[in-house]
């Protein structure tokens, strides 16, 4: 099964991650005010309820958390905390940014972001390693735009372990911060999911791709340089069904040999990046 296609996605599978999501910030206490959802579990809650007729998002195969640093504030204590209570959830570390759990017998995966200039991009800042925090987060461009611009859900589901219903408050990546980290992961790996995941919320959010572009030009992070650099990244990636942006999505969602249902998608990207970046450039005073 390719991972690269919608076939390779499941709600059994994304349930399994919402479960670890809720009992991973269930048990890590105030550090539950410095984590943001990013990644494939994001969009389900950056949409919300679903328009009327539209397939819900596939889902993901883990969870992707930005750590908001405060590198000035931090004491070793507070990271040992914090991996100390991602141990006391059943988590173990594969690398320090990668932890992961059995959850039905089904490794899950919980990886860490974070932007600093501590370390290059693509490299696994460790704060306070010096101290013996065993914790690492992956150096993502970016990142940091999340803690400026995000979203509160409440997200309730089943504890892992047999704990019960539960409900946690989340921090989710707004659309604007969303789609930043989307463009750039998709220019540094080019992967069919990352143009999914960023259509998809442009597509569904409020009333649609222009109705985004509004909410996007109110955001506090609206004038940032990475952001301005990230949306002329956006609007090249897909000008036009022949560049990647668009091939990746039609790729990702058209069935095998549908070379006319891809082409159908390839022009939905199109439109849909347009209407958002008219509707963020319409809304500028």
């Amino acid at each position: 099964m390719r991972r690269d296609h919608q076939s390779a996605y499941d709600d059994v599978t994304t349930g399994r991650c919402e479960r670890a999501l809720v009992t991973l910030l269930g048990d890590i206490g105030p550090w539950g005010e410095r984590i943001y959802l990013v990644g494939g579990l994001a969009p389900r809650y950056i949409v919300g309820t679903f328009p009327g007729g539209v397939a819900p998002h596939v889902g993901t195969t883990d969870v992707d958390l930005v750590i908001g640093l405060a590198l000035g504030d931090d004491s070793p204590e507070t990271y040992r905390t914090l991996a100390n209570n991602l141990k006391t959830s059943g988590f173990t570390a594969e690398m320090s940014f990668r932890w992961k759990r059995s959850v039905d017998g089904v490794a899950v995966t919980v990886e860490f972001l974070c932007e600093t200039d501590e370390v290059e991009p693509g490299k696994i800042f460790r704060p306070r390693a010096d101290a013996g925090s065993a914790l690492g987060a992956f150096n993502v461009r970016g990142a940091q735009l999340v803690t400026r611009d995000y979203l509160s859900r409440a997200v309730e589901a089943d504890r892992l372990d047999g704990g019960g219903l539960s409900r946690v408050d989340v921090r989710v990546a707004n659309i604007l911060s969303y789609t930043v980290l989307k463009i750039l992961a998709f220019q540094d790996r080019h992967e069919n999911k990352d143009a999914y995941d960023l259509v998809y919320c442009l597509l569904n959010f409020g009333d649609g791709p222009e109705d985004a572009g509004r909410s996007a030009s109110v955001s506090p992070i609206r004038d940032e340089p990475q952001v301005h650099d990230a949306m002329g990244l956006l609007g090249e990636r897909f000008a036009a069904v022949t560049h990647d942006g668009p091939i990746a999505y039609g790729a990702f969602l058209a069935g095998i040999d549908d070379e006319e249902g891809a082409a159908r998608l390839r022009q939905e990207a199109v439109a849909v990046v347009r209407e958002f970046l008219r509707g963020l450039a319409g809304a500028t005073p």
